[in-house]
């Protein structure tokens, strides 16, 4: 990528033509605008219409599902952004809007990383701690982290307004360049890898206690089938089955969630990093950003592959959609 933060918005060698792979990433995006939106809008009304969905983690994956809703959002920006004429014209010209788009971006991933942990410190309290989970944990509780994630991300998404550097000296809306190192690299980079930590160290928690407690109960079983208590036998087959196909199943519905969340993430904020000693080839960039956008609409294919009562929601909340548009139809 060519380094013309030294030159000024008169000098630099502007490049605004629109090539074929410039409007396939526009279009592109434009897709996953209209996707994550619909996708995460539909997440919101099935949580809130279906009571079998209320519960106490769903309301995490609620929060989730609105960063992402303002991702989709931000995806029509990100489309404009695409053109180079638009670019040109509008964000490496714009300090407002430049600082915008990018703080945006920032501070969404900083909400959807940090609802994500809270997400693997739920489950662990759930399955490690149940009896302090059922004392302590409370949607008041649970508003009141979700509400702190929320400030603190709203604050990171701000602050560019205040901390870029002008278009004055940085004619092109880069986001190394217009941000300083501190805010990309030392504090968002940072929070991001101490809460991808977490998760792993909480998911680790708690796939080595659910292993434990299967081995357990095979030996209990074990045990009871050699003592020839067949009746004894049943039940512990019975609770180890119950335990394998709902804490595990658990288990495996969040932790995909969060290995999708960090496969599209990681290598946009490695870039951002390594950009910010060496240059980095800005295609490389607009690709990788496009694929950790992908991830804000990956969330509802993995709650309806994955978790039936989602499916069903979604499935019941797709219908009355239609149903009312029908019913409009026909009243008019």
């Amino acid at each position: 990528m060519e380094d013309n933060t030294t030159l000024s918005p008169g000098e630099i060698n502007r490049d605004i033509t629109i090539t074929t792979t410039d409007v396939c990433m526009f279009l592109f995006a434009l897709c996953l605008a209209a996707f994550i939106t619909s996708a995460n809008a539909t997440t919101i009304v099935a949580i809130w219409r279906t009571p079998a969905l209320r519960t106490l983690a769903n309301i995490y994956v609620c929060s989730l599902a609105c960063a992402d809703f303002v991702v989709g959002a931000m995806c029509v920006l990100l489309a404009l952004f695409l053109l180079p004429p638009l670019r040109d014209s509008w964000f490496d010209r714009s300090d407002g809007l430049c600082s915008f788009f990018y703080g945006m971006n920032v501070g969404m991933t900083a909400i959807s990383a940090s609802n994500m942990t809270l997400i693997a410190l739920d489950r662990y309290l759930y399955i490690i701690r149940p009896y302090f989970y059922q004392r302590v944990i409370n949607t008041c509780v649970i508003s009141t982290f979700i509400s702190v994630s929320w400030t603190l991300g709203l604050i990171i998404a701000l602050m560019p307004q205040f901390i870029a550097r002008p278009s004055s000296e940085v004619p092109l809306c880069n986001i190394t360049r217009r941000l300083p190192t501190w805010y990309l690299f030392h504090m968002s980079a940072s929070l991001y890898s101490f809460t991808v930590f977490a998760d792993i160290i909480f998911y680790s928690f708690i796939l080595r206690a659910a292993a434990r407690q299967r081995k357990a109960i095979r030996v209990n079983v074990a045990s009871q089938v050699q003592q020839g208590n067949e009746g004894v036998d049943g039940n512990f087959k019975g609770d180890s089955h119950n335990i394998t196909k709902g804490t595990m199943k658990s288990i495996k519905f969040f932790l995909t969630v969060f290995g999708f969340f960090f496969c599209s993430l990681t290598p946009m904020a490695v870039v951002m990093a390594v950009d910010n000693y060496v240059d980095v080839y800005s295609g490389l960039y607009r690709v990788l950003n496009l694929i950790a956008v992908l991830n804000s609409g990956t969330n509802f294919i993995i709650y309806a592959v994955m978790n039936k009562q989602f499916r069903q929601a979604f499935l019941q909340t797709t219908l009355l959609a239609r149903c009312g548009k029908s019913f409009l139809k026909a009243d008019g």
